[in-house]
C-alpha cells in the first residue's frame, strides 16, 4: 500500500496542533514549577514518527525541547519530570522500524535534566489508556499529569476513558478528532443497519446516553459545539474548551481540551489566542482567519448569555464575570468588549466594595471587586 503524505509528513494541520501543545505545556511548566507541585507525569498516547520526511517535529520532540527550554529558562531547575512515549505503529518513514524507536533515536539526542526519566512502550492503546487511568488514580495531592492523545482516527477514542482520568481532579487532557470525517457519518450512524456507523455511534450513545439523544447535526461547527457542551455535561466538568483547525476548505479538525483547574483552563485559553489573535479557536490553513472575534460571539451567543446573566443575577460580581467568561471559552478581554455593547444598549451600574461609584469593570482583577447591574 502506498505510504500517504499525511502519515509521512507534518502537514499544517498538524504543525497548528502540535504548536498549541508546545504552547501549553510551556505554560503548564512554569505554572506547576511555582506551586508545590513536585512530580509531574506526560503521557503521549499516539506519539508518532518523531520527526517527519519534511523535517517537521512531532509532539514528543517538541515537549522534549520544551523542557528543555523551561529548565534553561528557569535557573537550570525543573520539577521531576516522567515523561512516557507509545505508539504501536510501524513507521511510514522508515521501512522496517517501529515509530517509537525512531522516537528514541531523536529523543536521546536533546538534553535533559537528570531529574527528567522519559521511558517508550509500544502498548496497544486500549489496554495502555487503561495503565494510565490507574496510574492517575494513585497521584499524590503534589502529583500532577497531562495526557496528550492525538489518534490517526477516532475508534479508539471511549469517553468513560476521558471520564475516569478526570475523575481525581489531578490530570488535564488534550485530545484530537477528526471532526470532518466524523461529521460526515453522524446522522447517518444512528441507522444501526448501517455498520461502517458502528464505532461512532458507540461513541456518541456513550457520550449522550442513548442513541434517541444523539442530537441531529447540521454541520461540522455544529458538531465540534454539541460534542464541547456534551462533554461538560457528562464529565460534569466546567472547563471543557475546543480548537478549531481548518486543513482545508470547509475540512475541520479539532483539540479538545479537558481541566478541572480554573488557572490552566485560562491559560489554554491564553495558548489558543496567541495562535488566532482574531478568534482564539481556530487555525486556518494558508490563510487569514475568515470569522472576526464578533462573529463568534454571536454564533456562539455570548452576549446574550451575558445579558440573561446580569438580568438574573443583581449581585453579579466582576469576579463571577470572569468565571462566566472562562465556562462560556472567553478571555476577560471578550467579556470587557461584550460588557461596553450592553452598557451602550441599556447602561451598566458599577459599584466597588466602598459603595461608591466604580469607573471600570476589572475582569481579572483578583484584588478589586465590583459589582456590575444591568439599569432596566
Amino acid at each position: 500500500m502506498a505510504k500517504s503524505e499525511s502519515q509521512t509528513s507534518l502537514f499544517e494541520h498538524s504543525e497548528a496542533k502540535i504548536k498549541l501543545y508546545g504552547k501549553y505545556l510551556s505554560i503548564y511548566l512554569n505554572v506547576l514549577a511555582r506551586s508545590t507541585i513536585n512530580n509531574i507525569y506526560l503521557f503521549d498516547l499516539f506519539c508518532g514518527e518523531g520527526i517527519y520526511k519534511d523535517g517537521g517535529k512531532g509532539s514528543p520532540i517538541v515537549a522534549l525541547e520544551t523542557i528543555k527550554n523551561h529548565y534553561y529558562a528557569n535557573g537550570e531547575k525543573c520539577p521531576n519530570i516522567f515523561v512516557t512515549f507509545n505508539d504501536t505503529e510501524l513507521s511510514e518513514v522508515e521501512e522496517g522500524k517501529f515509530k517509537i524507536d525512531r522516537v528514541k533515536e531523536f529523543a536521546d539526542k536533546i538534553f535533559r535534566p537528570q531529574n527528567v526519566k522519559v521511558g517508550y512502550t509500544r502498548i496497544d492503546f486500549n489496554q495502555m489508556i487503561l495503565k494510565v487511568s490507574e496510574r492517575i488514580k494513585t497521584l499524590k495531592t503534589d502529583e500532577r499529569a497531562l495526557i496528550f492523545i492525538d489518534p490517526w482516527g477516532y475508534k479508539e477514542i471511549d469517553p468513560e476513558d476521558i471520564k475516569k482520568i478526570m475523575e481525581n481532579g489531578k490530570a488535564e487532557i488534550i485530545l484530537f478528532l477528526p471532526i470532518y470525517f466524523m461529521s460526515r457519518f453522524v446522522n447517518k450512524s444512528k441507522d444501526i443497519d448501517f455498520k461502517g456507523g458502528r464505532a461512532l455511534r458507540e461513541f456518541m450513545i456513550k457520550l449522550f446516553g442513548n442513541i434517541d439523544d444523539i442530537p441531529h447535526i447540521g454541520g461540522q461547527k455544529d458538531f465540534i459545539y454539541s460534542i464541547q457542551l456534551q462533554f461538560k455535561r457528562y464529565l460534569n466538568l466546567k472547563y471543557v474548551d475546543c480548537f478549531k483547525i481548518e486543513r482545508e476548505s470547509n475540512n475541520w479538525f479539532s483539540i479538545f481540551f479537558f481541566t478541572q483547574n480554573k488557572k490552566g483552563f485560562h491559560k489554554m485559553l491564553d495558548a489558543k489566542w496567541s495562535l488566532d489573535k482574531k478568534r482564539g479557536d481556530s487555525f486556518k490553513i494558508g490563510d487569514e482567519i475568515t470569522i472576526e472575534l464578533f462573529d463568534e460571539l454571536e454564533i456562539t451567543g455570548y452576549k446574550e448569555k451575558v445579558f440573561n446573566f446580569l438580568k438574573n443575577n443583581a449581585n453579579a460580581t466582576n469576579a463571577d464575570l470572569l468565571e462566566f467568561g472562562l465556562e462560556n471559552n472567553f478571555l476577560p478581554k471578550h467579556t470587557k468588549s461584550v460588557l461596553d455593547e450592553i452598557n451602550k444598549q441599556h447602561s451598566l451600574q458599577l459599584i466597588s466594595l466602598d459603595k461608591k461609584e466604580a469607573r471600570s469593570y476589572y475582569i481579572g482583577d483578583e484584588k478589586r471587586f465590583v459589582n456590575i447591574r444591568l439599569k432596566i
